[in-house]
């Protein structure tokens, strides 16, 4: 998998400002980046930085350890020259960082006129011909953390992207179009590297399993779910298949996969929604149906929230009383997502057979749901909220009804409008606006709905 993001932390003063705030600021911001940014290697120079020698050491440091984004925070009234020698000499995009100013008393100085600076600095780099992104407020304001925090995630998992390999096992099913990718402009906006395996390894690494290997499997699954009603062969075809494409993708080095899923697989009566599903919560994710832009989404989702599984889905339908959209999908809902209330089952395929596929309904919770689709040459990503209800399922496969944010008439007409494909991804979590700031980190407009 991708490296951890690289980030560096200083805390700057202008020399001839007083140094207990800036002291005490740089005490207070890498402690909270320690607690604040697990997950992220930080890069922090142990003292506040003033003069050309301090900030040039820091320079050099960060760029020995590879840092790929400087977090600036204001100890004090900084010139225009260190954030210009940050840009000019690493190369890396800079986040200016205000803190509040400390409380005013009347006879007393300015101890920081942070945000004088940072409004200067950002001027001065935008003549110097460079872009920066400003945060005003303090560690405790809930809106400046998350603006930093959102941005440094952006910045992981563009990182990330960049760095990962998707392989594809097939090419699309039959007459959907809106499956087919760009592969050049996966390249372009993401980084992605493409790779295939075609579906016949995929069946003659199940053919190869050894048998003791696949009992152990089968019997895991039976103790977790009833079985019973499995078509004779579909349990053991089940559990060849999870632990051949589990297999599959560390042979091939693939971080993420996308899967042909029919007709070839339900011919041999191993359609894989439920096998996708259990792959989601061992942390590999193989988006179903072809669906490239859909699999993209769903690893974009993963970074962003990475203890909670994503849902590939259909929006089936709304109801403009109650302002809810359902979303349903064959059977591939993460058994992490089930509603234990109302007993998941591992059935045969609900629509065609010839598989196996998870029906259930699906915990509430709190979701954001999101759609990368390229349209013509450029991607664009839709984003919406809701939360999910605590419903059971209507029909066979795995559902979930979400009462939106926005009025679902005209979210589903400006879907349409836009002409953005059935396919959405659902995450149980609010990452709404990392979704975004990631987004715009990778130049992609956003659809808001």
């Amino acid at each position: 998998m991708a490296e951890q993001l690289n980030v560096g932390l200083i805390v700057t003063l202008s020399g001839r400002w007083p140094r207990e705030l800036p002291i005490q600021r740089h005490q207070e911001y890498t402690a909270w980046a320690r607690e604040a940014l697990t997950g992220m290697h930080m890069v922090m120079p142990d003292q506040v930085l003033a003069t050309p020698e301090e900030v040039n050491a820091a320079i050099s440091e960060m760029r020995r350890q590879q840092v790929d984004v400087v977090v600036m925070v204001y100890g004090a009234f900084t010139g225009d020259d260190i954030a210009a020698s940050i840009v000019q000499k690493m190369g890396v995009p800079l986040i200016l960082w205000a803190p509040y100013e400390p409380p005013y008393e009347r006879e007393q100085r300015l101890w920081a006129n942070a945000l004088c600076a940072m409004t200067m600095n950002a001027a001065a780099l935008g003549r110097l011909g460079y872009k920066c992104h400003t945060v005003y407020g303090g560690k405790e304001d809930p809106r400046a953390e998350a603006k930093v925090k959102n941005l440094l995630r952006g910045y992981a998992v563009k990182k990330a992207m960049g760095q990962m390999t998707l392989g594809l096992f097939g090419y699309r099913p039959t007459n959907y179009y809106v499956s087919t990718f760009d592969e050049a402009a996966i390249r372009h906006a993401f980084g992605i590297t493409m790779n295939a395996t075609e579906l016949k390894t995929v069946f003659d690494d199940m053919a190869a399993l050894p048998q003791a290997e696949v009992q152990a499997d089968m019997e895991n699954v039976s103790r977790q779910w009833d079985v019973s009603q499995l078509p004779e062969g579909h349990l053991e075809n089940h559990s060849r298949l999870y632990l051949a494409l589990k297999k599959r993708m560390k042979i091939d080095g693939y971080d993420f996969g996308i899967i042909k899923c029919w007709p070839e697989m339900g011919a041999a009566h191993t359609q894989p929604c439920a096998v996708l599903g259990r792959l989601l919560d061992d942390g590999v994710s193989v988006g179903c149906e072809g669906d490239v832009d859909a699999g993209i989404t769903q690893v974009m989702e993963m970074l962003l929230s990475p203890q909670n599984a994503p849902f590939i889905t259909d929006m089936i339908d709304l109801d403009e009383t109650e302002n809810t959209m359902t979303f349903w999908h064959c059977g591939n809902a993460a058994p992490s997502l089930h509603n234990e209330k109302y007993r998941p089952e591992l059935r045969n395929h609900p629509l065609v057979g010839q598989g196996s596929a998870f029906w259930t309904a699906l915990k509430p919770g709190r979701v954001t749901i999101a759609r990368l689709h390229n349209f013509h040459g450029q991607y664009k990503l839709v984003l919406m909220k809701g939360e999910a209800l605590d419903r059971d399922r209507v029909t066979r496969g795995s559902m979930t009804v979400v009462r939106m944010a926005a009025p679902v008439r005209q979210t589903a007409e400006r879907l349409i409008e836009e002409e953005i494909p059935h396919h959405y991804v659902l995450v149980w979590d609010d990452i709404y606006d990392a979704m975004k700031q990631t987004a715009a980190l990778m130049h992609i407009p956003v659809i808001e709905l």
